[in-house]
C-alpha cells in the first residue's frame, strides 16, 4: 500500500517550513493527497480566576489566535500552490492531540514536528510522544532544522525482531520498495542467552522477507558492547547519508502519562533525520 492520504500538523513554528517541504516532496512521491491540519488551542481558565476574566475577553483572545491562524495557514497554502501540490487545509479549534488522534484514523500518516524548546511557537511538545500510541496510523517525524532531502532513498531500518519492529517495518514499505539503498541496523532479541540466540529466525527471515518484496538489504550490526543503541543508529545514519530512519517505538501509557523508552526518546531529541515510527 502507497501513502494516498497524508495528514500534517501545522503549526507558527519555524520547523514548520522543513514540515511542508518534506510534505510536499512525499506529497509528489506518492501522488498523495495532502491534509493541512492548524489546531489553535482552547483557553483553559482555571476555575480559581473565572471571577476576574470576562468571557468577552476570552473571546476576543480566541478570536485573534484564529486570525492569526488563517493568516499563516494562507502563507502555507501559496507555498503548495508554488510547489505544484493539492493541499486542503483547516483551522479548528480544541486540543491538539485528541483533534490529530481523531484525523489520524483517516490517514496513511501522520507528519510531526520535533519538538523545539526555544521556540515560543512551538506547538510540537508531546504529541509524537501520545501520537505514537493514541493515533491511528505511523508518524513521521520531521526536524526542525538543518536543510533536509526527501526522505526514502536511503532507508536506515532498525530491527530487533520485536512486534514493534514489525510494525514499523510494514508502515514503511512505500518508501522501502522504492529506495536505492537499505541498510538494517540489528541487535538480537537473545536477552543473554545463546540458546534463545541460536534459534532465533531473526535475520535470515528479515533477509527472506524483505527479499520477496524486491527490497536488497545491506545487514549491519550493533557491535561496540560500549555504546548506546541510540548513539549506534545516529552514527550509523550518518555513515551512510540516511535521509530516513525506520524503527519501532518502545513504551506504555499508563492514564494519560506517555513513557517512551530510552532510545525512542533519545532519537526524538537527536535525530538530524527523519524519523518514521510505529507502535
Amino acid at each position: 500500500m502507497d501513502f494516498k492520504n497524508i495528514l500534517i500538523h501545522l503549526d507558527h513554528s519555524s520547523g514548520c517550513q522543513n514540515r511542508l517541504t518534506t510534505a510536499f516532496d512525499l506529497a509528489k512521491k506518492f501522488s498523495a493527497k495532502l491534509n493541512g491540519l492548524f489546531v489553535v488551542p482552547d483557553y483553559v481558565v482555571p476555575s480559581y480566576v473565572e471571577a476576574q476574566i470576562s468571557v468577552d475577553l476570552i473571546t476576543d483572545v480566541t478570536e485573534k489566535a484564529i486570525a492569526r491562524a488563517q493568516e499563516k495557514l494562507a502563507e502555507y497554502q501559496k507555498l503548495a500552490d508554488d510547489a505544484g501540490v493539492s493541499m486542503q487545509s483547516q483551522v479548528v479549534e480544541g486540543q491538539v492531540i485528541p483533534i490529530l488522534r481523531e484525523h489520524s484514523k483517516y490517514a496513511d500518516l501522520l507528519m510531526l514536528g520535533q519538538d523545539q524548546p526555544d521556540d515560543p511557537d512551538n506547538a510540537s511538545y508531546g504529541l509524537a510522544d501520545a501520537l505514537l500510541f493514541e493515533g491511528g496510523c505511523a508518524c513521521l517525524v520531521v526536524p526542525h532544522s538543518g536543510k533536509l532531502a526527501a526522505p526514502g532513498k536511503r532507508v536506515l531500518l532498525t530491527w530487533n525482531a520485536s512486534r514493534e519492529s514489525a510494525r514499523a517495518l510494514r508502515e514503511a514499505m512505500p518508501f522501502l520498495t522504492r529506495a536505492e539503498s537499505v541498510v538494517v541496523l540489528s541487535s538480537e532479541p537473545d536477552d543473554g542467552n545463546e540458546d534463545i540466540a541460536r534459534g532465533h529466525p531473526h535475520a535470515q527471515e528479515l533477509s527472506r522477507f524483505l527479499e520477496s518484496h524486491g527490497i536488497e538489504a545491506v545487514s549491519s550490526g550493533i557491535s561496540d558492547p560500549d555504546i548506546s543503541a541510540s548513539d549506534a543508529i545516529i552514527g550509523q545514519a550518518a555513515d551512510m547519508n540516511a535521509d530516513l530512519i525506520v524503527m519501532g517505538a518502545y513504551g506504555h501509557a499508563r492514564l494519560r502519562e506517555i513513557i517512551l523508552g530510552g532510545v525512542t526518546r533519545d532519537l526524538l531529541k537527536q535525530s538530524s533525520v527523519p524519523l518514521l515510527l510505529a507502535h
